[in-house]
């Protein structure tokens, strides 16, 4: 059994953070004593990491929340990566749209880029030929 300060380093997170996960209801301590210290148990570390990971592929903590539990109970695995796909999917969808539309700001960007460019070579040109170039 660990206490939330050593199980909060082992995971890399704060004893915040796993209070909050805790309030969200992702999971729960596997024992709490009389004098309120909370234990965890390395199952609850497996979630944990489970947690981070999900974050970092871009599913929010209330989609977390609907697939964590699930992860967890043996008849419902299957259920648990549907929902986990279906999430990853439609992150992914969104991120490939963001994409587009950044590439056709890149795009303009660099024409604005080259345009200013071009402008600003016309003008020293032009200032050279008339003696000296003007602020």
């Amino acid at each position: 059994m660990f206490k939330i300060g050593e199980i909060a380093k082992q995971a890399g997170v704060t004893t915040r953070t796993l209070r909050y996960y805790e309030q969200l209801g992702l999971f729960v301590p596997s024992n709490v004593s009389s004098n309120g210290y909370r234990y965890y148990n390395d199952d609850t570390l497996i979630v944990i990491t489970r947690i981070r990971d999900l974050q970092r592929v871009g599913l929010s903590l209330e989609e977390i929340k609907e697939v964590i539990g699930l992860y967890f109970h043996q008849k419902r695995k299957v259920e648990a990566k549907e929902k986990t796909l279906n999430y990853l999917q439609t992150h992914l969808d969104d991120i490939e749209s963001k994409i587009t539309l950044l590439n056709g700001v890149k795009k303009e960007l660099k024409e604005q880029i080259q345009s200013t460019r071009s402008r600003l070579l016309q003008l020293k040109e032009k200032g050279r030929r008339n003696g000296g170039f003007k602020n």
